[in-house]
């Protein structure tokens, strides 16, 4: 049974080495299946098992799914949907976020009554690891296995470890495809608007939605139809097709293709057809006949009654997707709202056509004034009423001209509160025209707006009333037509009232609400006797009832539009409107159309943008500070190396002395600088390991309190049953005497820091965002300055400081935060001036025991023996080290390219290698490599300046730059 190696060394060795190839599969991959595929492939052929996979899981069907699953030569694959039942009892302690081990289905009594199903799929022994979201069970990773097998501790921690990166990287692929699906769509949906906008006809507005849909979804046939009056038959105007499928354009009965059509269809529901045959004989055979074995249908009704469809074809079998339904029902939706837009406007036109005509026989004016651009028009009958010349372009000064002086300004006042109110106006004025005859002529008009009710324009009459016997005929002639417009305006508006899913409403002085349409009920689950009478204060949102209050009262002066307040449903819930308002008599009429959904929508957009953008800026500054650190890390390598042998020297002055040592220690705060950069960038090099948490911070404690000052009181608080935290120890240290220091700082009059750890568990959905479990926590409280909440939020950000120029670098709490987060934990803050701050750390529970720490041995000058082949291709650092070397005793080769050592040791014996990793030609691990292989008695450790340590193998030993003498002594010394 192949498996983990045996050893404690070896397994976190495999362990390692696993984890590093699975990073390796799947860096590149996109597809959310390949990422499963490639992560179950990688532990089966590491463990040796009969087969791996992963699945989707339905917790009420209690069924996965597996799209794919790698298996062993000769074992047959479980692709498809399985139910759980029918191989065991083991699906509640899935349900429950436990892992199922069986190292036996005949001998564990889940799985001894189904032991037979298991032993056909070669599944004796298994192991089933849930993959858990949000605290749901949603994924399974599984490993079976032909034979009864014991699962090793280090086996489960594998598999542990591989379930959770798989399910973070299919987790991050779906949410990059799902933003770039919903961004496709609204990029499909602007270009279609454009495209259709364009369109002057109800036939080209579907004519290029038909292409366009069809084309976007690689459909066979795209096609839009009109119900005839029977509701039976069905015309199909027009559709697109592809080049190799004919056109369906024809007449049709729907009750050929079927009674689940007829009646999915009448009753406002989408016809989703992925295979012809769920149609049952008759409605197959009416589908095949003109081609289509797959298609949404999509209906589209009017007062209750279907008048159209519209529907994407396919020539062969299909599953569409839910994507798919949505987009097909929203273009349907926009085309068929925009095609009865442009029917009613060729309707408008051809009205105000005919009034035209009719106007102008009864020797009537005409006139049209654009309220957006200022200009107009007068109709031939205008001009010569006016006794102008016509065919020009009517400015406000030439219409001005032509009012008698004395009723201009009457006039235009009469037509500016005609705009502002929206009435239809009619005025009586006299005329001057060019050659000085005045004469009375009588103006009527109405306002126009648009659909958000901003006036747009003003269209009207004019006749001369000199005459008074041929004004009064033509005025009967035009009222007649007048009034059968208002009368034919009047049932469109009760048609609306009726028929609209918009929130109306009708609101009196006191803002009570006087009269509401059927949509209540829809919207909100209200009665009309529910709210009627009620004042509309009562069902606001308190944040938004002031707002709107006041925007309800000046609508009774004037129009107003696109404004948001919410209104509570009876459920409780909140939902969030647009509002318009009109004023009416001693009312204001009220319009709100429900934008929750679009809202929350925008909203999740907008975070899962914002995600993205974090995450690309924290890899660009990741990849920068590997660069920077490798680079200046070059720099101090000869610097600190130099000054530590000065340091030592013998005959150095008291003076030499002190001025090395300010040097040096300014080169180490340099490294330290360098290490806070990577550690926020979660680029540091980390061994972690289980910490007795409860140790390290007693032991720190009389160091934190000489360094607080005899001023802060310094107390521990940790609890008796602390278990061991996953943690770098070296690292933690640092992050504890970071956050002490700034404890300190914080209370420059003296105070209370207090360090305190406990064990907690954490439930889905806590403030922290880590998976629910168990967790150390560690905190580090002062009785400070406390902060803002603006200088809490910018806290983290590397380089901001409040300590003024030259206290601090701003990079402790960057260091804090990204040395948690890189060990799978978290930090939060939480603070209130003048009360202090509170730090929590969130480590995750150590799996194994606590280790003793090693202290490393070294060798001082001159005690060490041996010949040491040095390989760097900066002649600075070589130099440097090579003194470091010739110090402790030992005999020093240069070499500056890993070829170069290679040629020097096939023709003599060294001791020792000692490598940079980053060098052009071979870095430093192929280098290692291939001594090891070749001469592997030669001892090797390889030096790096963090710049790619993900491409350095844990197994080998390296040292960081820059270093000192004795790091440098005590890393040869443990190479044994």
């Amino acid at each position: 049974m192949r498996g983990l190696a045996v050893n404690e060394a070896g397994n976190g060795s495999l362990r390692y080495e696993a984890l590093a190839e699975l990073a390796d599969r799947i860096r590149d991959l996109e597809d959310p299946d390949a990422i499963a595929y490639a992560a179950a492939a990688m532990l089966g052929q590491r463990l040796g098992v009969s087969r791996a996979g992963y699945g989707t899981i339905d917790k009420q069907a209690e069924t996965v799914r597996i799209e794919r699953d790698w298996n062993a030569p000769g074992v047959q694959s479980l692709a498809g949907l399985l139910h759980f039942r029918d191989y065991g009892t083991y699906i509640d302690d899935l349900k429950a976020g436990r892992t199922v081990v069986v190292a036996n289905a005949e001998r564990d009594p889940r799985t001894a009554a189904t032991a037979a199903s298991l032993a056909a799929i070669s599944a004796r022994s298994f192991v089933n690891m849930p993959v858990t979201e949000q605290g749901g069970f949603v994924a399974l990773l599984f490993l079976n296995h032909a034979d009864p097998r014991d699962w090793s501790e280090d086996e489960l921690a594998l598999i542990r470890d591989v379930a959770e990166r798989t399910r973070d990287a299919v987790a991050r692929r779906e949410a990059e495809q799902a933003l770039r699906k919903n961004e496709g769509r609204l990029r499909f949906l602007d270009t279609l608007g454009v495209a259709t906008a364009r369109a002057t006809d109800a036939d080209a507005v579907m004519a290029v939605t038909t292409r366009m849909l069809g084309e976007h979804l690689r459909g066979s046939d795209c096609a839009y139809a009109d119900m005839e009056a029977d509701e039976d038959m069905f015309n199909i105007r027009g559709d697109w097709h592809a080049a190799h499928v004919p056109s369906i354009v024809g007449r049709y009965s729907l009750a050929s293709f079927g009674s689940l059509a007829v009646a999915s269809l009448k009753a406002g529901h989408p016809l989703v057809i992925d295979d012809a045959n769920q149609l049952g004989a008759d409605g197959a055979r009416a589908f095949l006949d003109i081609g289509i074995q797959a298609t949404i249908c999509m209906p589209f009704l009017k007062e209750g009654r279907l008048t159209a469809l519209m529907a994407i074809h396919d020539s062969t079998p299909r599953r569409w997707t839910a994507d798919e339904l949505g987009l097909v029902r929203e273009v349907t939706e926009r085309s068929w709202a925009h095609v009865e837009r442009v029917r009613a406007e060729a309707a408008l036109r051809e009205s105000e056509s005919r009034l035209r005509l009719a106007v102008e026989g009864a020797r009537i004016g005409t006139w049209d004034w654009d309220l957006k651009t200022m200009r107009g028009s007068w109709s031939a009958r205008t001009c010569e009423i006016l006794g102008v010349a016509s065919g020009e372009e009517v400015t406000v000064d030439d219409r001005a001209r032509t009012i008698h002086p004395d009723d201009r300004e009457r006039v235009l006042a009469e037509v500016r509160r005609a705009v502002l109110s929206g009435e239809e106006f009619s005025t009586e004025y006299r005329i001057v025209r060019p050659d000085g005859e005045v004469r009375w002529i009588a103006s009527r008009g109405v306002v126009q707006r648009d659909a958000r009710g901003k006036a747009i324009r003003t269209t009207g009459i004019v006749r001369d009333v000199t005459k008074r016997r041929e004004a009064q005929e033509a005025l009967s002639a035009l009222n007649e037509t007048l009034e059968h417009q208002v009368a034919r305006r009047t049932a469109e508006r009760d048609r609306m009232w009726r028929l609209s899913g918009d929130l109306m409403l009708v609101v009196g002085r006191r803002r009570e609400i006087r009269a509401v349409n059927p949509a209540l009920g829809a919207l909100l689950d209200y009665a009309p006797e529910d709210v009627l009478g009620q004042r509309l204060d009562r069902f606001l949102h308190p944040d938004e009832s002031q707002a709107m209050t006041d925007a309800v009262r000046a609508a009774a002066t004037g129009p107003l539009r696109d404004f948001v307040a919410r209104l509570r449903a009876k459920d409780g819930s909140w939902r969030r409107f647009a509002w318009t308002a009109a004023p009416g008599d001693g009312e204001a009429y009220v319009i709100g159309r429900d934008v929750t959904g679009e809202v929350e929508r925008r909203e999740e957009l907008e975070r899962a943008q914002e995600a993205l953008r974090q995450s690309q800026k924290m890899e660009s500054l990741g990849q920068l500070t590997g660069g920077v650190a490798h680079d200046f890390n070059n720099l101090l390598t000869p610097i600190i190396g130099s000054l530590d042998l000065l340091c030592r020297s013998q005959n150095a002055s008291d003076r030499e002395r002190r001025l090395i040592g300010a040097a040096l220690e300014s080169a180490e705060r340099a490294r330290t600088l360098v290490q806070r950069l990577l550690a926020f960038a979660r680029r540091q090099p980390l061994q972690p390991g289980p910490v007795d948490l409860a140790a390290l911070v007693h032991g720190m404690s009389d160091l934190i309190a000489s360094t607080s000052g005899p001023q802060i009181k310094v107390s521990v608080d940790i609890a008796d049953d602390l278990p061991p935290a996953l943690a770098d120890a070296n690292q933690l240290e640092l992050a504890i005497l970071n956050l002490s220091v700034n404890a300190r700082d914080a209370m420059p009059e003296g105070g209370r820091l207090t360090l305190a750890a406990s064990p907690v568990v954490l439930e889905a959905g806590h403030r922290s965002d880590l998976s629910p479990g168990c967790y150390v926590r560690l905190t580090v409280a002062d009785s400070g300055e406390g902060m803002s909440e603006e200088t809490m939020a910018r806290a983290v950000e590397p380089f901001f400081s409040t300590k003024g120029v030259g206290k601090g670098t701003g990079l402790g709490l960057s260091m804090v935060h990204g040395l948690i987060s890189q060990l799978g934990g978290a930090m939060l803050l939480s603070s209130k001036p003048g009360l202090g701050t509170l730090v929590e750390l969130f480590l995750p529970v150590a799996g194994g025991p606590v280790a003793a720490r090693d202290v490393g041995t070294s060798c001082g000058p001159g005690v060490a023996a041996g010949t040491v082949l040095l390989v760097d291709d900066e002649a600075s650092v070589r130099a440097a080290t090579g003194e470091l070397l010739r110090d402790l005793g030992y005999r020093v080769v240069e070499a500056e390219s890993g070829r170069a050592a290679l040629d020097h040791l096939a023709a003599n014996q060294v001791d020792f290698l000692v490598t940079d990793h980053l060098m052009p030609g071979m870095r430093g691990t192929d280098l290692v490599r291939a001594v090891r292989e070749r001469y592997p008695q030669v001892k090797a450790l390889i030096v790096s300046g963090y710049a790619d340590l993900e491409s350095i193998s844990p197994d080998l030993p390296r040292l960081a730059k820059p270093f000192r003498q004795d790091e440098l002594a005590a890393s040869l010394a443990g190479l044994g």
